[in-house]
């Protein structure tokens, strides 16, 4: 079988989705799979570096103008065509009669630019590109789904037809682990973070990320004794002034520690010495830092919505995100469990192989090749 992998542009800021592709592709090479890797080649958009503005336009330009004959031309020596990103639907509209699998990691911008999420509106030309992303997915021979949630969203908005989609949870992109204590410690100390116990988030500055309630939350937590002395450690991109700010009015800014953006290593020292991963989103496709904090043997408190505690499962505290209060108060009454926890979520990351992974993609592979599926008529 050779199937062609459509990666993300190299100038987007989305390293997870750059992380997912070169997972699949070594995975899929592991597995005996003839795979190869295409993506849109930065011209215009090296002409002015910047996720917005006239960078942006650029970066179209290479995408959409410049890169589907490429795509459609490679295409034909490939039995199938993996579109590892949701965000990147619309290609397969652009690929004739090859059949297509297309990976949805969640479906919020979708829903965004339907008027499903009031908390993030878009503008004229972001509706106009997720309609035509939404497009691309009902072309689709087969959409695989990160989480029975994402799934859920995309059978009663794609309305796809019976067996056209399928649910296969990723797996972890880096072989996280507990670190020891010994190499955990030099590296929190170049970090900046010492020896003083605190509570770790990982995530970017989506508006579904939820910072203000992160502070919020933690504010609670150290009016409870037991946390009464804990430090807050964000990993990768900064706090918005406003959150900082806050955290620092309610006299946090002694306990705020910033790391900026850290490699793999570093980040399992982070979870391996974190008291508690709190990942208070309001909305995810999956949640990587859920199961790479489990992974890390660090306890985690997220919310108590899909596919958080689809993700989570049994390892994990879940509290109500709308109640900052409540959620400090479920988070210090679980804590007396906490090893408990731990175990639960060492055994529930176990269940994100590489190898489980790859078996639910080459089912769909195989599905849509004996079905004989081609491309969807609108």
């Amino acid at each position: 079988m050779k199937v062609l992998i459509v990666g993300n542009y190299p100038l987007s800021y989305q390293q997870s989705m750059h992380r997912y592709a070169e997972l699949l592709v070594h995975a899929l090479e592991m597995a005996g799979v003839d795979v190869r890797l295409i993506r849109p080649t930065p011209l215009f958009g090296r002409l002015k570096h910047g996720n917005g503005g006239i960078s942006k336009w650029l970066g179209y330009i290479d995408c959409f103008l410049l890169f589907p004959p490429l795509l459609r031309w490679r295409a034909r020596h490939f039995d199938v065509v993996h579109i590892a990103d949701q965000g990147n639907g619309m290609y397969t509209l652009m690929l004739g009669n090859k059949p297509s699998v297309v990976t949805c990691h969640d479906m919020l911008a979708i829903r965004s630019a339907l008027g499903e999420v009031p908390e993030n509106p878009l503008r004229f030309t972001g509706r106009f590109l997720q309609r035509w992303i939404l497009r691309g997915l009902k072309r689709a021979a087969h959409v695989v789904c990160d989480s029975e949630q994402t799934q859920r969203d995309w059978l009663r908005i794609g309305s796809p037809a019976e067996g056209g989609t399928s649910v296969v949870p990723i797996a972890l992109n880096y072989p996280y682990h507990p670190m020891d204590q010994a190499e955990r410690k030099v590296r929190l100390d170049r970090l900046g973070v010492g020896g003083a116990p605190y509570v770790l988030h990982v995530g970017s500055n989506n508006w579904y990320k939820n910072h203000p309630g992160l502070a919020r939350i933690f504010d609670a937590l150290v009016q409870h004794g037991t946390f009464g002395t804990f430090q807050l450690v964000i990993a990768g991109k900064a706090l918005e002034a406003a959150v900082a700010n806050w955290l620092q009015a309610q006299g946090h800014g002694a306990r705020l520690i910033q790391t900026g953006p850290v490699d793999n290593e570093d980040l399992r020292a982070l979870y391996s010495g974190a008291a508690l991963l709190l990942f208070p989103s309001l909305q995810e496709g999956f949640g990587w830092p859920i199961v790479e904090a489990q992974a890390c043997g660090c306890l985690v408190a997220t919310t108590n919505r899909a596919p958080m505690t689809e993700v989570g499962g049994q390892g994990a505290i879940y509290f109500d995100v709308s109640d900052a209060q409540g959620a400090a108060t479920t988070i210090a009454a679980a804590w007396g469990d906490r090893h408990v926890l731990i175990d639960r979520g060492l055994e529930n990351a176990t269940r994100y192989t590489t190898e489980a992974m790859i078996s639910g993609y080459m089912n769909a592979y195989r599905a849509v090749l004996i079905s004989g599926d081609r491309p969807k008529t609108e």
